[in-house]
């Protein structure tokens, strides 16, 4: 079983077979955060090569966003979570304004609610205002920031300085296939956090809950 099959198969549009590759890494104790990295997203990636060098469609790459975004809601269903409790902490997600993508904004609401995060993932192409709004309302202790498309790079800083000043001082992070090309941080704070992948965050989130459960202590 390798990121090639599963993306052949959302290719094919065949939900019921990749959900069980899904299924089955995480029976054989494989984490969530290594599943969403190692395999969802190199198969996407390789659906993305696939449509650059034109071995598939743009239908075929449309049918396989819409089914891996199926997929990870069934896979997210039955995946162990943390009892969300009255203390828990609060966690937003979403993109940028223009930006359509989201599934990796997605996966990372995902292993935060699956940590027993009180999360609310507001998706794709969200204005700045509403954003600002909503996290004014929802006092997140963490707001996470999505875009992958080069041209939309402006509108981070303007993002990053409004939702860093808002009454809870949310810690932001930003995630996005441009990190491994470009030097982000200029777009940003000195208080961003970036992340580059699953398994990053994953260990951040620990350290986190560990340095907020000292503080508490």
């Amino acid at each position: 079983m390798t990121p090639k099959n599963l993306a052949l198969a959302l290719i094919d549009g065949q939900s019921n077979e990749a959900f069980q590759m899904l299924e089955t890494l995480y029976s054989n104790q494989t984490t969530v955060a290594s599943i969403y990295q190692n395999f969802v997203t190199k198969a996407m990636q390789e659906i993305g090569r696939m449509w650059e060098e034109d071995e598939i469609t743009v239908a075929d790459e449309h049918l396989a966003t819409s089914t891996c975004d199926f997929v990870l809601a069934k896979f997210h269903s039955v995946v162990n979570k943390k009892p969300l409790t009255n203390s828990s902490k609060k966690a937003m997600f979403f993109s940028v304004e223009k930006e359509q993508h989201s599934l990796g904004m997605k996966m990372a609401a995902h292993v935060f609610e699956q940590q027993g995060w009180n999360v609310r993932f507001m998706g794709a192409n969200l204005p700045l205002s509403y954003a600002v709004e909503a996290a004014e309302r929802f006092s997140p202790d963490v707001i996470g920031i999505s875009l992958t498309i080069i041209h939309h790079l402006d509108q981070l800083k303007e993002y990053v300085d409004a939702l860093e000043a808002i009454n809870s001082h949310p810690q932001v992070i930003v995630g996005s296939r441009l990190l491994s090309t470009y030097d982000l941080l200029k777009y940003a704070s000195p208080k961003t956090k970036m992340v580059s992948d699953f398994e990053e965050l994953q260990t951040w989130m620990t350290e986190l809950e560990e340095v907020k459960m000292h503080e508490y202590n």
